[in-house]
């Protein structure tokens, strides 16, 4: 008889090893320079419209256009994942958006800027998802969501090396210098990428053709041999290679789809409201350039801190309610941050942690979310189109901002916007945490019926 080994089994019934360190470190790098490149854009802004004499708010459809090319990558590209692999898709992702990057620091005109930034915007939009995706498959249940928010901690890692560089750069090189390393460190990754990163193991379990790849997977993984062709490699999913984006609505996932991408449009509204606008609106309160860029930077800082507090915590405690948490917190620090007038920089930059804590942390928290709920065959896809859709949000975030900037007395009250969808997350947050118990509770009640 034919001898199996089950490979979900296998990962959540081992502890994490340096095979999978390797690969959450690289999907890490990978959501680093995405959020080098993403940050980027935004501390230049106030170097660009002196530079080019642009009125406040001018920058909006560039900031838009490029998100609109994140949210066609994640559409397009990111699902082609779950046909041909995590790996390459990962790997082609940033060389596209690396060359984007080097290219813009050719652009002369507020038209060449917002063209590169949507093609460069494509690139980025395939590697998110499937770095997610792939450091998720590798995780032991037990520590999935830990091992999510730490590999999505590279985004506000990247954004705070963004910062250092802006703050050490655009002064003595201009703001053209920022992309020029923007797009070397892509490129750079990419071929670390192409020696050093393993396609999915249960991903290759799932395809009839990747056997082969599979044992040579496993082998590494639990570091022993490579398995005799006697052993088929399986997985506890469907099989993989042939999901679309109707399969996000069968079998009772529906409606839990809907709720995904209702929190994850909410939450990127937010994100990038607050990331595109935030160093213009605290130069146009009387910051300088590099004051902006420093307290823009603490902003990602109190990122990071809640995206480890909330990784760390949502294992123990639960997904769901910790990212509740989260959005509580963002909304309270947004209130203080657009309300109470005479602040100093650091009072500012400690109300802006405590912001980049609820929003930033809550968004990778969404990430964690949404790689829980899909199976291995369509996790890219589920990933891909819930972040699509979410970009929707960061497109109509920073024109938001940008209208209102325009003609707002008090840059910073613009902030007040972003609690309405903050609540309207809860509440989809909520009724996924209310769905996800009732289906644990059915699945209980049919084990034991049998």
């Amino acid at each position: 008889m034919q001898r199996t080994i089950d490979v979900a089994a296998t990962i959540d019934a081992r502890r994490i090893g340096g095979f999978q360190l390797r690969v959450f470190l690289l999907c890490a790098a990978v959501l680093f320079v995405d959020g080098f490149d993403v940050q980027g854009i935004t501390y230049v802004a106030p170097a660009i419209s002196q530079d080019w004499k642009l009125a406040r708010g001018a920058l909006g459809p560039t900031f838009s256009a490029g998100l609109f090319g994140v949210m066609l990558g994640a559409i397009l590209l990111a699902p082609l994942a779950d046909r041909i692999g995590r790996r390459r898709v990962i790997i082609w992702s940033c060389i596209a958006f690396g060359v984007g990057t080097l290219a813009t620091v050719g652009v002369g005109s507020l038209t060449e800027l917002l063209i590169v930034r949507f093609l460069t915007g494509l690139g980025l939009g395939g590697a998110l998802p499937n770095a997610i995706g792939l450091a998720s498959e590798y995780a032991p249940k037990p520590r999935r969501a830990t091992v999510v928010t730490f590999v999505g901690s590279g985004i506000s890692l990247g954004a705070i090396g963004s910062g250092i560089a802006a703050a050490q750069l655009i002064a003595p090189y201009g703001w053209r210098a920022l992309f020029v390393v923007g797009g070397v460190l892509p490129l750079v990754l990419a071929a670390a990428l192409w020696r050093g990163l393993s396609e999915s193991l249960r991903f290759a379990a799932l395809v009839p053709g990747q056997q082969t790849e599979a044992r040579r997977l496993l082998a590494k993984l639990t570091r022993g041999d490579v398995l005799e062709q006697d052993v088929r490699i399986v997985s506890g999913d469907p099989e993989g290679g042939k999901t679309t984006v109707a399969d996000l609505f069968k079998d009772h996932r529906g409606a839990t789809t809907v709720l995904l991408w209702i929190a994850f449009f909410m939450s990127l509204l937010n994100v990038y409201f607050a990331i595109n606008w935030l160093p213009t609106s605290l130069t146009s309160s009387g910051f300088d350039v590099t004051q902006a860029a420093v307290m823009t930077t603490f902003y990602h800082v109190g990122g990071v801190a809640g995206t480890y507090a909330l990784g760390l915590l949502m294992d123990r405690l639960g997904a769901h309610r910790m990212q509740i948490v989260a959005m509580v917190v963002a909304i309270g620090g947004l209130y203080v941050f657009a309300t109470v007038a005479g602040m100093t920089q650091w009072t500012t930059t400690a109300v802006l942690m405590l912001v980049g804590f609820g929003v930033v942390g809550g968004q990778v928290g969404v990430n964690a979310l949404a790689s829980m709920t899909y199976p291995v065959a369509m996790r890219s896809t589920g990933l891909g189109w819930a972040l699509g859709v979410g970009r929707v949000g960061s497109i109509v975030g920073p024109t938001i901002g940008g209208l209102m900037l325009a003609s707002a007395h008090d840059p910073r009250s613009v902030y007040l916007v972003c609690i309405a969808p903050s609540i309207v997350g809860i509440a989809a947050v909520a009724l996924l945490k209310r769905r996800a118990g009732a289906a644990a509770a059915l699945g209980t009640a049919a084990s034991t019926s049998h």
